[in-house]
């Protein structure tokens, strides 16, 4: 792998580079939070340590003032820096000012260990305070290449054109030079390694929640259209009612519902001369047929416990809970009556003009499906009697099951 890849920014899509760049702004706010605090902790140990040696019984501040005034200097940028950030997390929305002012702060830390870095030359020559402010802004401080370098510069130049004048050995600030520009490198490298693989995560995470969130949706699609599929599976597709798995899912749920023994009454019936229609009118025509005598049943079958369905061919069945024998007798008068009223041409029917069925009914209590299948079993023994009677008929055969 080439080494540019190890730090160069990755390419984002615009719409996740803006939630990167809020996510990364909360993050940042949260580490200068922190590291705002560790740095007044220290400092007031370091000004309570400058006033125990420049303390004179007459005067509390002798000598060494200059470092007394740093250190209070970073104490009250230290605690701008909280007092800003606890503001801007009480927004309702980010102020536009928030980033910016965060970003000077910080580079303001740069440049005050520059300061302290050409005080200390007077005396010690080190460059440990600017070399500890870079290391801790470039390993906790993540941010684009572009905005690093912002960061960097300010302390960058007040180093550099400060250094040759603070520092009387041309020797000494050629080797603090020297070492500070391989330093600085580093941090940077450092700082960009950083912020990639924070970024690579981020990135990482976003598209497995996406990815995540994908499958839950797809996941509830295929629920929707497994449920959609199943009911399609019990549906006549001709007529639109329910087919006999349909049927028999009805009432086997219901009676599980019901948990006690239930009053059901059946109904089968048949269109009479059915066959003679087809073979002189056509196929198309008997669906056509079909379809109207599903339309009927949709119609007149509208108790809350009850079902049609197409039992196969020219056959249908209706099931009705909790009605009482009469009322069942009339529901199937109306639908004979129903699709006798719909005058349907059938010039070959040995019974009428027109298109009509016959029906049989019983009413029996069950409890299981084996009750059902009794019900079933009488139900069309009756239809048989209703069509030896001369078919348009409603016939029964009551039985107790």
């Amino acid at each position: 792998m080439k080494l540019e890849h190890s730090f160069l920014t990755p390419d984002i899509p615009r719409e996740k580079k803006l939630l990167l760049e809020e996510y990364l702004f909360k993050e940042n706010m949260q580490r200068c939070k922190l590291f705002a605090r560790i740095v007044i902790l220290f400092e007031v140990i370091l000004l309570g340590m400058n006033m125990a040696e420049t303390y004179d019984k007459k005067q509390i501040l002798v000598d060494g003032n200059t470092y007394f005034f740093l250190y209070l200097t970073l104490v009250l940028m230290a605690s701008t820096m909280l007092l800003l950030i606890r503001w801007f997390e009480q927004q309702i929305s980010r102020n536009k000012w928030a980033k910016p002012v965060l970003l000077s702060l910080v580079s303001m830390f740069l440049v005050w260990g520059a300061v302290v870095t050409l005080v200390d030359q007077r005396e010690y020559g080190h460059v440990m305070a600017f070399v500890v402010n870079f290391m801790c802004v470039s390993i906790l401080f993540h941010a684009t290449n572009k905005i690093i370098l912002a960061i960097y510069t300010p302390a960058i130049l007040v180093l550099g054109i400060g250094l040759p004048m603070v520092q009387p050995s041309s020797t000494v600030v050629m080797g603090h030079f020297i070492n500070l520009t391989v330093f600085l490198f580093f941090c940077w490298l450092a700082s960009r390694m950083l912020y990639r693989s924070y970024v690579t995560n981020y990135i990482s995470e976003l598209l497995l929640k996406e990815s995540n969130t994908s499958l839950a949706e797809k996941i509830k699609e295929n629920e929707k259209m497994n449920v959609k599929l199943k009911e399609l599976s019990m549906l006549d597709e001709l007529t639109g009612i329910s087919n006999r798995r349909g049927f028999y899912q009805y009432i086997e749920s219901t009676l599980v519902r019901s948990h006690q023994e239930r009053p059901l009454s059946i109904l089968m019936m048949d269109i009479d001369a059915f066959k003679p229609y087809n073979d002189h009118y056509g196929h198309l025509q008997g669906d056509q047929v079909i379809q109207a005598v599903g339309k009927v049943l949709t119609k007149v079958v509208d108790a809350p416990s009850s079902i049609a369905a197409r039992f196969g061919g020219e056959e249908f069945i209706v099931a009705v809970f909790d009605m009482e024998e009469k009322a069942v007798r009339g529901l199937a008068e109306e639908i004979r009556n129903s699709v006798e009223g719909m005058r349907l041409e059938h010039g070959f029917s040995p019974v009428a003009q027109v298109v009509t069925v016959s029906i049989g009914y019983v009413t029996g209590t069950i409890m299981e499906e084996e009750g059902l299948k009794q019900l079933i079993e009488q139900a069309d023994l009756a239809l048989y009697r209703a069509k030896e009677m001369g078919r348009n008929q409603v016939g029964t055969n009551q039985v107790t099951v």
